[in-house]
């Protein structure tokens, strides 16, 4: 089982001032990060390998959050999921992207507690399903 210092985790957002948010309410926790601005990025930072959760923002331009995870799904299907968003219509999303795809949903406007508590259970998930 990987030790949670060794979890990756990718967070995708097109948004500067969002992602400067990201890296100050998440510096002391204990997994490693990786912060990139756009679908791209991302694609380019899982050609490497090592990435464990993806954290992607819904709405970007050029590659959505919903594309992204088909895509990262289809070419790393080991990787756990989580979604950004705004949106309340939950359901369209899930439908549009696949159910089995995204482990969980994080709603806009980020509140730190909760996010980090998604993350957390995101690893947990990935830990013991890797112990498996």
């Amino acid at each position: 089982m990987k030790s949670i210092p060794d979890i990756v985790v990718l967070f995708v957002d097109d948004e500067t001032d969002t992602i400067n948010a990201l890296k100050r309410f998440l510096r002391k926790e204990p997994f490693t990060k990786i912060f990139v601005e756009s679908g791209d990025e991302a694609l380019k930072k899982l050609e490497g390998g090592g990435v464990d959760i993806l954290v992607t923002d819904a709405l970007m331009p050029n590659m959505s959050g919903p594309e992204l995870i088909r895509a990262v799904r289809a070419g790393y299907p080991e990787i756990i999921s989580l979604l950004v968003t705004g949106s309340n219509d939950v359901e369209h999303i899930v439908k549009s992207v696949g159910v089995g795809n995204i482990f969980g949903f994080i709603m806009k406007p980020i509140e730190p507690e909760p996010f980090k508590k998604a993350i957390a259970e995101a690893i947990e998930h990935y830990r013991k399903r890797d112990d498996r």
